[in-house]
């Protein structure tokens, strides 16, 4: 163990990693998220505090400042690591649930589309497959052409013309 750490820093570890992989695998749980913060509270790390009590009403404004700075004020990368999965009428709060929308409708209004929890920024709906639709357009007309040139030139020197 580092000589710096204390037994007491050693099991705010081990709860912080228990919690997080709990968090991982109940993500609407929001008091699995406060007591995740509050681990990271304890440790002094305000932007994951911030981050994982952003739910909360516990939730203290220079954490939310903290976490807003470290993901770069960008709603779309907030909406990823906040790692919530359904709609924000999953949420068990009223705030949880005012809170979520607040940061898709950020998000929306970044990407100028609608975007949900599960993947967030996405690719933007019918792109790829407009463009996959027109290069398979293309190359149907390609073969056409070609097919239909080389039929005329087969043509052209059986009759002789």
């Amino acid at each position: 163990m580092d000589e710096t750490r204390t037994p007491d820093d050693a099991e705010l570890a081990r709860r912080r990693r228990a919690l997080k992989d709990r968090v991982t695998a109940q993500p609407q749980r929001l008091d699995l998220r406060a007591e995740l913060a509050a681990v990271y509270r304890a440790e002094g790390n305000a932007a994951q505090a911030g981050r994982w009590g952003h739910l909360s009403p516990d939730v203290r404004p220079d954490e939310t400042a903290a976490f807003v700075r470290a993901f770069g004020d960008d709603p779309v990368e907030i909406m990823r690591v906040l790692r919530w999965q359904g709609s924000e009428q999953d949420a068990s709060t009223p705030l949880a649930r005012e809170r979520l929308r607040a940061v898709r409708k950020r998000a929306e209004a970044s990407l100028g589309r609608t975007t949900t929890w599960e993947d967030p920024g996405g690719t933007p709906p019918g792109r790829w497959e407009g463009v996959l639709v027109l290069l398979g357009v293309l190359a149907f007309l390609t073969v056409v052409v070609v097919g239909v040139g080389t039929i005329g030139a087969w043509l052209w020197r059986l009759l002789g013309i």
